[in-house]
């Protein structure tokens, strides 16, 4: 990689350009720890001169802020791994006053990248106006001022994630900024808003980052109200939120133990969780969020005294759907977090055996490549509960393990929808309703059932057996 950095000074001097490395990269190398992502701050014309390290580099490169001339370039280092450098424009005349526009303390320090070439001694020419080695050493996350939450609302999230990736502590006067400040969150960009949340969702022990945001920082409801809310909604003693924390963590405690899986199913899981949904979000992110949103439904008064079981699922496609247009979420990214929500309880009702088969196909063929997830939700909300056995993590996995040996490829789409049948019969959405689409699922199956009449004509043979 410092071959890589070396062609860049290169190109730097022969356009006479002044770099300096800032933020992470040198708050990470001050703790030991090589990143891949350089930021880079440049003292003149910084999207033409990334441009040219792009061409001169031959890596990728594209525009990020036209404003604030923040360009990205993507390159293969010369060590083979890939290499993220990101430019911006020097704020003010002097590297000092664009470090005092940023956020906390450790991100405010900046070394030229001829000094970084050094090598050894380089951490005494770093530049560090607020004091962020000090910080560091001391183990504390210190705002550089009060202003910079103002200047960039999006901060208010950011402090959460940045306790847990750099193993931080709060300082108390930086809290109370942030808690003053809570309601600013609601002026900043909806695009830099995603990118921080979903960064927050990727991260090791996303849920205490959210719980920092709600309980010490109270944040998370100025962020997106019902959230908050479901801190006052109690179901069997325990909150909703807290439910949905408890969901989050346990996803994670099982990912992280996979004694119960068998092996090539560890490697295929992990696959799928890490692809990315769009640009650098992957679904794991998208899991989390939903254990901790799956029973958000619930804050529906309408839906948490009825007496139909899949209703709150069903009241929470609206939460949903507000989320979503607060981030901005792209149409697949809605549609994945929407199915997680609104069938978060389908697999549980899946039977075993032959009597199971109809349910489960129909599973695999209503759901497609969002089984996976369906799954590892139901088993973290069971798990959440108190509620999930041995036994039915076993069948659980074992769905799991069909479903990617390829049981549910080429399957025909059912001949009637859920909404169809509620609607021709005047049914309220159950679990009854299921079991009729999947009783004429396996006569579809089996060649009875062709035409959407004969669905219909078995569905009002069956119902009349029960009414007897």
């Amino acid at each position: 990689m410092r071959g890589t950095l070396a062609a860049l000074a290169a190109v730097a001097a022969k356009e006479e350009r002044r770099l300096f490395i800032v933020g992470g990269f040198v708050r990470d190398a001050l703790m030991g720890i090589q990143s891949r992502d350089v930021d880079m701050v440049v003292n003149d014309e910084a999207e033409q001169f990334a441009k040219h390290v792009s061409w001169r580099l031959r890596g990728g490169y594209e525009l990020l802020n036209s404003k604030l001339q923040f360009s990205r370039v993507t390159v293969c280092a010369d060590d083979g791994l890939p290499l993220t450098l990101d430019f911006s424009l020097q704020r003010g005349r002097h590297i000092a006053d664009d470090l005092c526009f940023r956020d906390f303390t450790v991100n405010a320090m900046a070394i030229s990248l001829e000094d970084y070439l050094k090598g050894d001694g380089w951490e005494d020419y770093v530049s560090d106006p607020c004091g962020g080695k000090a910080d560091l050493a001391a183990g504390l996350l210190r705002l550089t001022s009060e202003e910079c939450l103002r200047d960039d609302p999006v901060r208010l999230l950011r402090s959460a994630r940045f306790l847990h990736k750099v193993g931080l502590r709060l300082d108390g006067e930086t809290a109370e900024m942030i808690r003053r400040n809570a309601p600013l969150i609601r002026q900043s960009a909806k695009m830099k808003l995603a990118i921080e949340f979903f960064q927050l969702l990727s991260a090791p022990q996303a849920a205490d980052g959210i719980r920092v945001l709600h309980y010490d920082l109270n944040v998370l409801s100025s962020f997106f109200p019902p959230l908050g809310t479901m801190a006052c909604v109690s179901e069997g003693g325990e909150d909703l939120l807290t439910h949905g924390l408890r969901t989050c963590d346990c996803l994670d405690e099982f990912l992280s133990t996979t004694s119960c899986f068998p092996g090539r199913l560890v490697e295929q899981l992990h696959s799928h969780l890490k692809t990315e949904v769009t640009d650098r979000r992957r679904r794991l992110a998208y899991l989390r969020l939903a254990c901790l949103i799956h029973d958000i439904g619930k804050l529906d008064a309408s839906a948490a005294c009825t007496a139909h079981l899949f209703s709150h699922e069903q009241a929470g496609e609206a939460y949903v759907g507000s989320l979503a247009r607060l981030l901005k979420l792209s149409e697949g990214e809605s549609a994945l977090l929407t199915a997680l929500v609104c069938a978060h309880s389908r697999v549980l009702y899946i039977e075993e055996g032959p009597a199971g088969l109809a349910g489960k196909l129909r599973f695999f063929r209503q759901f497609g490549d969002y089984v996976p997830e369906l799954i590892l939700l139901g088993i973290a909300n069971l798990s959440a509960q108190g509620r999930c056995s041995d036994e039915r993590v076993a069948i659980l996995i074992s769905i799991l393990d069909e479903y990617f040996s390829g049981a549910g490829q080429e399957l025909p789409a059912p001949i009637i929808s859920a909404r169809e049948v509620m609607e021709f019969f005047n049914l309220p959405p159950s679990r009854a309703v299921g079991g009729l689409l999947e009783q004429s699922y396996a006569a579809q199956l089996s060649g009875t059932v062709k035409t959407h009449g004969q669905a219909l004509a078995l569905i009002s043979t069956l119902i009349d057996r029960w009414e007897r």
